[in-house]
């Protein structure tokens, strides 16, 4: 594994921060199933925790330990061990979503009846995404002169399941002055769904597979932009890390590029009023890892967004692709209670912005409200812009 393997205090300070310790009694927690269970295995101990497979692989556990212990990747082992403990359809169930672009050639399919998903030991409650796609129009000449050519990430989810996202995001960068090169064409993944499911060389394997890919097309740009937190903390943590691989170019989220927005953007966001309501950001667990929380609040703010206010919930529970196995509906439905009572309480929340698409559909299943990426939100917002101003150009003549 990692030289810090065995550097575990016993604080148990990555129990803390376990978001599924506190709703699933089965589950030992993160000490426990990673760094003292591989211990035991070095020791020749090879037993294994069939509950191992309820990590949901947020690495919040990763993140709180002062030792640098790497517990996330410990348990992504542990699980990979444990894999023999797992039934014959949930090894293929799993060795199927731990290749999340495959499902995504099947995007147009978003109703799987529930005879099938039980045979499948897939969930009967979850939804399954649809396809989301329609016109998006240009928002018109670029606000600032040329800034460069940047690529933009086309995570697997995304370019199969949200293209209208990935062409929202395009007119943002092209209306901030950027040049914009999709990248990757083909429908590829970056490894992450393989590591949360424990497979560690299947991960490795498509790291290796797309990254000569990014590099060519990164040739000529200046930066990679992500749209999901998951696919940004993967290129640009774990690939240096556990995969030997390095991008020729910065890899940056989207909120980052949208935060050196021209100043006119903003004035014209804020232009066009704070309306009533409630805004609810939800950062991904991943995302708070790489880059801690309270940047999609700030985000919301500057777009002209009044009232605007964190979410409860540490983790939603959607995992990626833990909330559409049967046997985690019931963690990932106490994962999303704490949210589902905030905005009960809230009682006008409007929309709720998050940096993931398998998060926003899970979210907007458990609380009814809307929600999506801050690209789509910043660009209905500037289209509300676009069409006062139409109006009032319309009144003056």
């Amino acid at each position: 594994m990692v030289a810090s393997w065995d550097a575990c205090l016993k604080c148990t300070l990555c129990v803390t921060q376990c978001p599924v310790v506190s709703v699933n009694g089965d589950f030992a927690g993160p000490k426990a199933l990673g760094p003292e269970w591989y211990r035991a295995w070095q020791g020749g101990r090879h037993e294994v925790s069939r509950h191992v497979q309820d990590c949901t692989f947020c690495q919040l556990c990763e993140a709180a330990c002062p030792v640098g212990v790497p517990v996330a990747h410990l348990i992504m082992e542990h699980k990979a061990r444990a894999a023999s403990q797992v039934g014959s359809r949930e090894r293929l169930r799993d060795a199927i979503l731990a290749r999340p672009h495959w499902v995504g050639r099947w995007s147009r399919v978003s109703r799987v009846p529930a005879v099938v998903r039980r045979f499948g030991r897939l969930s009967v409650s979850v939804r399954f995404p649809k396809r989301r796609w329609s016109r998006v129009p240009d928002l018109g000449e670029p606000l600032a002169p040329p800034r460069g050519t940047v690529g933009l990430f086309q995570d697997c989810y995304s370019q199969a399941y949200d293209p209208e996202l990935v062409a929202m995001a395009r007119a943002l960068l092209r209306l901030w002055g950027y040049t914009v090169i999709p990248v990757p064409q083909r429908l590829t993944c970056c490894g992450a769904a393989a590591s949360a499911a424990g497979r560690p060389a299947l991960a490795t394997s498509l790291a290796r597979r797309l990254w000569p890919e990014l590099n060519e097309a990164l040739s000529g740009c200046e930066a990679l932009v992500t749209l999901n937190a998951t696919c940004d903390g993967t290129l640009r943590e774990e690939w240096p890390l556990y995969a030997d691989l390095s991008l020729s170019r910065p890899v940056q989220p989207f909120d980052v590029i949208a935060a050196e927005a021209p100043p006119i953007f903003w004035e014209r966001l804020e232009s066009v009023g704070s309306g009533d309501g409630v805004w609810v950001t939800h950062t991904t667990c991943r995302g708070k890892v790489a880059r801690g929380d309270g940047h999609l609040t700030v985000l919301a703010l500057r777009a002209g967004y009044q009232t605007v206010v964190p979410a409860d919930a540490a983790c939603c529970g959607a995992g990626g692709s833990y909330a559409f196995k049967a046997e985690h509906e019931a963690t990932s439905e106490a994962l999303v209670a704490a949210l589902k009572r905030q905005v009960a309480e809230e009682g006008s929340v409007q929309g709720i912005m998050t940096d993931s698409g398998t998060c926003a559909l899970h979210i907007e299943d458990a609380t009814g409200v809307a929600t999506r990426h801050p690209a789509y939100w910043l660009y209905q917002r500037y289209g509300q812009y676009l069409t006062k101003k139409e109006a009032g150009d319309h009144e003056r003549t």
